[in-house]
């Protein structure tokens, strides 16, 4: 192979793989590692090998080789061999000698996040229609508790923040409730009325799908581009609530800045206006005044959304509200796992008021949790409460490296590398008890996925992925 070629083809973010007239793999490029494959191990292998669910009838290569005729891009949903869904758009071509077709050469990007995104935005569109309204269909830390100061006077100021259009910032630590205080804002908006409430993790989208996932698109705007509708669409006359703020790409936040001034939007790929009437809320985990520092914000993007500004305390500094959240945790649960524990006991309530929260109400919630699928009947006692040793973990070191640094002044080590270093070590052992699957990882984790890919990147772990997928294999 023509160490050109090899270089070329590696600089590139498509995949791209040549097999040889028998279907054996002679080359693959380092990014066909994102589709399941691992470019050194696949050659001398068949394509039915690697792919063992692709058929004959349904492959392009097969179809190239019989014809001598290319296939451009070709819309293709396969399993690799780990059993993992992948969708990408192909476009595949004859290798020709001497009029003799003696291989197929084969590029194709991945559309998968794309294709979940269209399901996704369909789904909102259904849900739209939906009126939930009994406390049982709810989540179980779907409501809004508290009597401490601060949260008190954020429910005293209820009408204020639902009285206009005016955007609204909230910030909170991961785990605080914002989300809920979101839609308890929404329920107090919409009265008797049927107002969409659309929310949106901006983490979770990749940046170059942002712009036509909130907007919407028009057809023939890009390939396979179809008219459909973005978030701002979808939750037009309601409120579109849009967590980790700070992710937007700054070119973005202009765009959407311009929104929140003329309420009017523009599809990707189409030529005009129209109106929306939207009441935007958005928030962040990080301190604003750190955002604007580090350039990660505009700043006259954030002093349009800083109209109304919320910031909900962690747990740890309102803990006269654990003893609320615990009964109502228990009650939902009973009603969801048709339990009957009765409540908790002193020593128990006290063993949860002693302890830090570093996740939160979100960390609350999945202790309770955890109790009730173990537990019966009865009350919870102290021996059966189980804190979360991830992120216990992470606070301890956070704690002991706080003292440390107060005692030693000349020390080289930053909180942020230990804070990426026990981060990396707990990715990577989900990793290896999901084999590599980063979907179920995620979700162990309760981050989203894309999320996690992009740490799997930041932490240049890819390689670790593939190995652990390799060592499942053999």
């Amino acid at each position: 192979m023509d160490e050109a070629f090899k270089v070329i083809t590696d600089s590139i973010n498509e995949g791209v793989i040549i097999v040889n007239a028998d279907f054996i793999f002679t080359y693959a490029n380092k990014a066909s590692n994102a589709f399941g494959l691992n470019y050194k191990r696949v050659i001398g292998k068949s394509i039915f090998d690697v792919f063992p669910y692709l058929k004959k009838e349904n492959s392009t290569m097969v179809q190239v080789l019989d014809t001598k005729q290319p296939i451009i891009d070709r819309r293709q949903t396969f399993y690799t061999y780990q059993g993992e869904r992948k969708t990408t758009i192909t476009s595949t071509y004859p290798i020709l000698a001497n009029g003799k077709v003696t291989g197929v050469f084969e590029l194709f990007r991945d559309i998968t996040t794309v294709e979940a995104l269209n399901t996704e935005l369909h789904n909102l569109q259904a849900e739209k229609q939906i009126n939930q309204k009994t406390a049982i269909t709810q989540h179980p830390g779907s409501t809004f508790i508290g009597e401490s100061d601060t949260i008190y006077k954020i429910k005293s100021n209820l009408s204020i923040y639902t009285a206009s259009l005016s955007p609204i910032f909230i910030y909170g630590e991961t785990g605080t409730g914002k989300e809920v205080l979101v839609k308890t804002i929404h329920k107090k908006m919409q009265g008797d009325q049927k107002l969409p409430l659309i929310t949106q993790n901006c983490a979770a989208i990749p940046e170059n799908l942002l712009e036509s996932y909130l907007f919407g698109t028009t057809k023939g705007s890009y390939t396979d581009a179809v008219d459909r509708k973005g978030l701002f669409e979808l939750a037009n006359e309601g409120v579109l609530f849009l967590d980790e703020i700070n992710s937007l790409p700054l070119n973005l936040q202009a765009k959407l800045l311009r929104v929140l001034q003329d309420q009017r939007i523009r599809k990707v790929g189409d030529t005009t206006d129209f109106d929306v009437q939207v009441k935007l809320i958005v928030a962040s985990n990080r301190k604003p005044q750190e955002l604007l520092a580090e350039g990660l914000i505009r700043k006259d993007f954030y002093y349009r959304l800083n109209v109304l500004n919320i910031e909900l305390p962690p747990l740890r500094e309102r803990k006269e509200d654990i003893p609320l959240l615990v009964d109502q945790f228990i009650l939902n649960f009973n009603t969801l796992f048709s339990k009957e524990i009765a409540g908790i006991t002193s020593k128990g309530l006290d063993r949860l008021i002693n302890y830090d929260w570093p996740g939160n109400i979100r960390e609350l919630q999945n202790v309770i949790e955890r109790i009730m699928n173990a537990k019966q009947e009865g009350v919870i006692e102290p021996e059966d409460i189980e804190f979360d040793t991830f992120l216990n973990d992470a606070h301890v070191i956070h704690q002991r490296y706080s003292h440390y640094s107060r005692s030693y002044m000349g020390s080289k080590i930053s909180l942020k590398d230990i804070v990426q270093e026990t981060e990396t070590e707990h990715i990577k052992k989900e990793l290896e008890l999901t084999s590599g699957n980063i979907s179920q990882a995620a979700r162990n984790l309760d981050i989203p996925q894309q999320t996690l890919s992009n740490k799997v990147r930041k932490y240049n772990l890819e390689r670790f992925v593939l190995e652990v997928k390799l060592l499942k294999k053999e």
